[in-house]
């Protein structure tokens, strides 16, 4: 809890969680805070490298044919679309323009609680998987990947991190009741 306190301390100092108010009122979280609160939570090894941290991931880019799109925006995205209890619009955007082409899940709805999701956070190289699951086990996977070659990194240790829906849909409910008081 102190490193998640202290690492929150430096997102919001570097401008990347707004502050309002004071007290209880200066929590008041949109999707974008708390999509940099999650980012330098899962990635930052430290508070100092934070904000570095969060702003290097967000800008992680998914490609298909002649389309791209920034992590930090599409997780975003995928937060607002829980909070309104409608991933199904989500996943059916996402995977027709980042997944494979006719994926089912581009293509046919299902209800909020058939969708499981996944994200995995990639260190040292930054890197993030974004996985999708439907009903029957109908899966999408989109990659998100920086601009930085793979010899620039060195040494072979991998780190990896996972979140899944039931993180997602838990900040989704707490920015529910928030915008709702």
């Amino acid at each position: 809890m102190e490193r998640a306190t202290a690492i929150g301390r430096a997102i919001r100092e570097a401008g990347l969680i707004r502050t309002s108010g004071r007290g209880t009122s200066a929590a008041q979280m949109d999707e974008r805070d708390a999509v940099n609160l999650l980012i330098g939570v899962n990635v930052a090894d430290t508070a100092r490298s934070a904000p570095g941290a969060v702003a290097q991931y967000r800008a992680l880019l998914a490609k298909r044919r002649n389309r791209t799109s920034e992590f930090g925006g599409e997780l975003e995205e995928l937060l607002s679309a829980a909070k309104r209890e409608c991933l199904a619009d989500y996943v059916m955007k996402t995977v027709t323009l980042l997944g494979a082409q006719g994926h089912v899940l581009g293509r046919k709805r299902f209800t909020n609680e058939a969708y499981r999701f996944e994200i995995e956070f990639g260190k040292p190289l930054p890197s993030v998987v974004l996985g999708i699951w439907g009903p029957n086990r109908q899966n999408a996977y989109i990659d998100f990947f920086g601009r930085q070659p793979i010899d620039e990194v060195h040494g072979d240790r991998k780190e990896r991190t996972r979140i899944t829906e039931r993180t997602i849909r838990a900040v989704a409910d707490v920015l529910r009741i928030r915008s709702e008081a």
